[in-house]
């Protein structure tokens, strides 16, 4: 079968020999992500027979080929699922900077911007040195963009709000970069689109919930987040009490606010 070491091999082989052809790269890309899902085995086959940087290596090559990008960065996102060490090997390559550029380079693309965005929720996942590369690397104006261009996109709102939040996490440098942003308006007004056009996604609301927390690191960005999110989150809070709303959007939503009215305080 293709997922033993000798067929990954052959494939891995055939990315390499034809590394200008378009359609091999999206091939191996796609069988890549496809065989490695859920099954650290063969996780650790193909990275150790070079699948990450063979991955990486059709990112450079089509840098604005979106189906390849897509397909790359589902395939980073597979193989960073559960292992700490492909994390690690995966962000030596430089993996996050290729993430950061597809995001760019592809801004127009949805699947692009949702797949990005998922591979930087794994390759960031429990790995604090990840976390601050990303945020060395422009990656969180990169996201702020996402969010605001695709404030209607559900798909899209859920992957780069979430990958925002993550990456905010216990990181101090993140966070700062965060604080920055607020003072510039940039994070009010993507987290303003996202929650308010897709009001129905309970994960988006709390993953916002938690941005605004983490936002809030002093007097002056609890002010201007006050002035902006109190009411909504009042509101959110209310909206969620019912019998079918989601006690973990209520929870986010209080401590966002908490967090506020004690730091203006």
């Amino acid at each position: 079968m293709v997922y033993r070491s000798e067929g990954i091999n052959i494939a891995l082989q055939a990315m390499d020999r034809f590394e200008n052809n378009a359609p091999m790269q999206r091939a191996g890309c796609c069988l890549l992500y496809n065989i490695c899902i859920g099954n650290v085995e063969i996780e650790r086959t193909i990275v150790n027979s070079g699948g990450i940087t063979a991955i990486l290596k059709a990112l450079d090559t089509f840098a604005t080929d979106s189906t390849i990008q897509e397909a790359g960065c589902i395939a980073l996102h597979n193989l960073c699922a559960k292992s700490a060490d492909n994390r690690k090997l995966a962000a030596k390559e430089d993996a996050i900077q290729r993430v950061i550029r597809a995001m760019k380079e592809c801004s127009g693309s949805a699947s692009v911007q949702e797949a990005a965005c998922k591979a930087i929720i794994n390759l960031t996942a429990k790995n604090m040195p990840n976390k601050v590369l990303l945020g060395e690397q422009d990656g969180i104006n990169v996201l702020l963009k996402t969010i605001q261009r695709y404030s209607n996109n559900a798909v899209v709102m859920e992957a780069a709000v979430t990958a925002l939040r993550n990456v905010c996490n216990k990181c101090i440098n993140n966070i700062n970069i965060i604080k920055v942003q607020t003072r510039l308006g940039v994070l009010l007004a993507a987290l303003e689109n996202s929650l308010q056009h897709c009001a129905q996604n309970a994960a988006i609301q709390k993953a916002g919930c938690d941005i605004i927390s983490y936002a809030c690191v002093d007097k002056e960005t609890a002010d201007i987040l006050d002035s902006s999110y109190t009411s909504y989150l009042q509101n959110l809070q209310r909206k969620h009490g019912s019998a079918e709303g989601d006690t973990k959007v209520i929870d986010a939503a209080k401590r966002a606010q908490n967090k506020i009215k004690s730091l203006r305080h």
